[in-house]
């Protein structure tokens, strides 16, 4: 570059000289020429100053970058937020999309802890999970493989075998669910459908169940009334809480469904007769693998309220739950109208 920039002078230098024989052989003014020169190297002067302070200007605005880049790449965010952004020069304006370009980045690292934070979780989730039934079915290998039982016995314990696969079966499927929605690989589609035909879906789920312990099913819901939801995941959300309701309820008992439209939200109380939930364990039942002391006898992993929340804070919307010991309890979901 400074070869470029002396070459460029020297040509200047010698078409004004050219220029100066040609003004001396033609006109041969005195006053004319030394006005020339004047004029010629002050023009020469600036447009090398100019020219200077321009390239000066581009050096030190790459050495911003530079340095600006630098940080980005070692991730200093500390340093890139510190970077000026106010001014309307370009300068401002390239640190403004480098700032931008920091917090995405940040976003995602954080994202991705994350998930693997996540990831690591369900591992652990799993292995103790799966640990109980996994022994179980060895104890009844074993048993079984003794010989010397009656075919009786053999059927009890073929029997309580498959429950025991069915409950791995059931929690596998319910951590691949669970797993899928918090990494954001199942993509929830609201759409308006009929509220009332979604309702119906998760009671169908549940109601040879409730039919047993003959438990009575009380719907309140307008059957024209339309909301924008996802109706497989919704069905899967409601069928969890009515599941648990049918669950711990006693016979001869009745769970019912309540629909109030809101401004904002549509509500749906889901109202059982059950055993209630301790106040304390009110923030905690939608915990994964979360089940509170006198469930223990009550067959479940835990699962079904957690995924219930997750589907339905995935829609923009919100479950809340309220309870009174021995006279039962009230699960509130709250899906957005928007």
């Amino acid at each position: 570059m400074k070869n470029k920039g002396l070459y460029e002078v020297m040509s200047l230098i010698i078409i004004g000289v050219i220029y100066h024989v040609f003004l001396i052989y033609y006109f041969y003014n005195i006053r004319l020429l030394v006005f020339s020169l004047v004029v010629y190297f002050t023009i020469l002067l600036v447009y090398y100053y100019n020219k200077k302070k321009t390239i000066n200007r581009y050096m030190d605005f790459i050495n911003i970058l530079n340095n600006s880049l630098t940080y980005l790449i070692n991730k200093d965010y500390e340093k890139v937020s510190k970077l000026q952004t106010l001014d309307e020069t370009f300068d401002s304006k390239v640190n403004q999309k480098i700032l931008r370009i920091s917090e995405i980045w940040q976003k995602e690292s954080l994202q991705g802890l994350k998930e693997r934070e996540n990831l690591q979780s369900l591992i652990s989730d799993v292995s103790h999970q799966v640990k109980t039934p996994i022994t179980n079915l060895n104890m009844l290998q074993s048993a079984l493989a003794k010989g010397c039982i009656s075919k009786e016995e053999k059927e009890k314990i073929l029997k309580l075998m498959e429950g025991q696969l069915d409950k791995i079966d059931f929690l596998l499927e319910s951590m691949i669910k669970s797993s899928r929605l918090e990494t954001g690989l199942i993509q929830l589609n609201k759409v308006p459908l009929n509220l009332f035909d979604t309702i119906a879906h998760a009671i169908a789920g549940i109601g040879v169940k409730a039919e047993k312990k003959n438990i009575e099913i009380i719907v309140d819901c307008p059957q024209d009334y339309t909301l924008a939801h996802d109706k497989k995941w919704t069905v899967e959300a409601l069928f969890n809480i009515l599941e648990n309701a049918v669950k711990y309820s006693p016979h001869n008992t009745k769970i019912e469904i309540k629909v109030e439209i809101w401004e904002m939200y549509t509500k749906i109380d889901i109202i059982d007769e059950g055993i209630g939930i301790p106040e304390k364990d009110f923030g905690k039942v939608f915990q994964r693998f979360f089940r509170e002391e006198s469930s223990y006898d009550k067959e479940g992993v835990g699962i079904g309220l957690y995924l219930s929340r997750e589907i339905i804070q995935k829609q923009g919307g919100y479950i809340k739950v309220s309870s009174i010991i021995e006279e039962g309890s009230t699960f509130s979901v709250f899906l957005s109208n928007n």
